[in-house]
């Protein structure tokens, strides 16, 4: 099985997209014992494996909220599912930049506007 599947599973559970069923359905996989770790939270888990950034959750939000503004702008509608696939082909790049920050400023703004959205926690 692919790590993938949980990588996005990771990002639509970051973006409450992730159905309860398939939730129940990882936490009851036990990952821990998978990959060899102990944090009894599959999301820690995900994050470990594939070593994601502290600012990950962060940087999946506020690209789905520009992503999500252009495409209402646009013809074209995206689904979480989509965005997520395109997340991960676009966090495999070599030399990508999907978690990078280019200044404080950059990582500011995207909290802010997190903050200001549905995805606020």
């Amino acid at each position: 099985m692919s790590i993938d599947i949980f990588f996005k599973a990771f990002i639509l559970d970051t973006l409450k997209e992730l159905p309860t069923e398939k939730n129940e359905l990882i936490e009851n996989m036990n990952l821990d014992k998978v990959f060899s770790t102990d944090f009894n939270d599959w999301k820690k888990t995900v994050k470990k494996v594939l070593n994601l950034s502290e600012t990950i959750e962060i940087a999946i939000k506020d690209l789905w909220l520009r992503n999500s503004e252009i495409s209402k702008n646009g013809e074209t509608e995206l689904t979480t599912d989509q965005f997520a696939e395109l997340f991960i082909e676009n966090y495999y790049k070599e030399n990508s930049k999907v978690d990078v920050w280019e200044s404080e400023s950059d990582i500011n703004n995207a909290i802010k506007r997190i903050a200001e959205s549905n995805l606020a926690e």
